[in-house]
């Protein structure tokens, strides 16, 4: 790399540094001026680079190393203080010596008189204060930055698990419906070729959906969609002998929400319920108006069921509610008199 391009990659990189101490700079010149006559240039020049090289030497080195490191580390900085201070005097004595042989007149009195002494003191001291403050400033906005940064990475995260649960969940939507289902099929291409074609047709619209693009949210309506075929399917299996009521009340069909939660709640109810009783048909009731979707079902329990149950569908479901809308929900299940219920209510955030 070239030297006139590393000074333009320097200067890209701290122009607000270099145009922060040029103001500063002309201020105090400008000030000066009026006071008392200009120093040569090169006086300017040195003092300034002495200077803001001792307000960098302090934020960036001593206390960057010192700092947030061990508590004994913390002890040293003001021995390194007292240090930088005298390091400080012994360059600028050099330069005044410098310029008294250089025969600049300002500089023909001895360096050691109090006039000098305090003055030099006090201007060492004002750059560490600054570098000081720069460098708690500047590690604050710092760790604000990796908070962000680290919030974002995850969010992201969040929603990468989520993605993932999703998929998950679509690849789980019932492989023992999918089983019977097969074996229905097979059944009734022999005896009734009519139901075969329309438990393929159904099927396949249940196939398509789990390998759908998966995204974080979809049309309610679209996943009512899979829940009547879910239905018909085990109409078709039972010989439309299952006793379900589903209600649909759509205020808002484009409204969306995240996928495979009613889905979810369906198959448990053909998984764990008992649908054989017509004074307790299995209930799914889905209603949206112009501020909230509202889910309900219920169904009896199958208490000859040979399906395990370990509420894992309605954990995740309860996990996936709570990272998809926060405090903008209500989900309640419980069993009354042998009736299952389920209970969840999504407030609807208006764009």
């Amino acid at each position: 790399m070239s030297i006139t391009s590393s000074i333009s990659d320097f200067t890209k990189q701290y122009k607000v540094h270099i145009l922060c101490w040029l103001i500063f700079a002309f201020y105090e010149i400008a000030m000066t001026s009026l006071v008392t006559n200009l120093l040569p240039s090169l006086v300017y020049f040195l003092f300034y680079s002495l200077n803001i090289g001792l307000f960098y030497f302090h934020s960036a080195i001593v206390l960057k190393r010192l700092y947030y490191n061990r508590f004994s580390d913390i002890l040293y900085i003001p021995f390194f203080t007292i240090l930088e201070l005298a390091v400080y005097f012994f360059i600028t004595y050099s330069f005044t010596i410098l310029f008294k042989n250089m025969g600049y007149s300002y500089y023909q009195d001895s360096f050691l008189q109090r006039r000098y002494l305090i003055p030099t003191l006090y201007r060492g001291m004002t750059f560490i204060l600054y570098g000081t403050g720069y460098y708690f400033l500047y590690s604050y906005y710092e760790r604000k930055e990796k908070a962000f940064t680290q919030a974002i990475e995850n969010e992201k995260l969040k929603n990468e698990l989520l993605r993932a649960e999703q998929d998950f969940l679509r690849a789980q939507i019932n492989p023992h419906l999918l089983f019977n289902t097969l074996s229905f099929i097979k059944y009734a291409a022999k005896k009734n070729p009519e139901e075969a074609d329309q438990a393929v047709m159904r099927l396949s619209g249940i196939m398509s959906f789990a390998l759908d693009s998966n995204t974080q949210t979809i049309k309610l309506t679209k996943e009512l969609e899979q829940v009547e075929n879910i239905i018909e399917l085990n109409q078709l299996r039972f010989n439309h002998k299952l006793n379900i009521s589903y209600t649909k009340q759509l205020h808002d069909s484009q409204v969306s929400i995240i996928p495979i939660v009613l889905l979810t709640l369906v198959e448990n109810i053909f998984k764990h319920g008992n649908l054989s009783d017509e004074k307790y048909p299995a209930k799914i009731f889905v209603q949206t108006t112009s501020e909230h979707i509202i889910l309900q079902t219920s169904n009896l329990q199958n208490r000859n069921s040979t399906a395990v149950s370990h509420n894992k569908g309605l954990l995740n479901i309860r996990s996936r509610l709570d990272q998809a809308y926060k405090n903008r929900y209500e989900f309640h299940h419980e069993t009354v008199d042998n009736l299952f219920k389920v209970y969840i209510k999504i407030k609807i955030q208006n764009n």
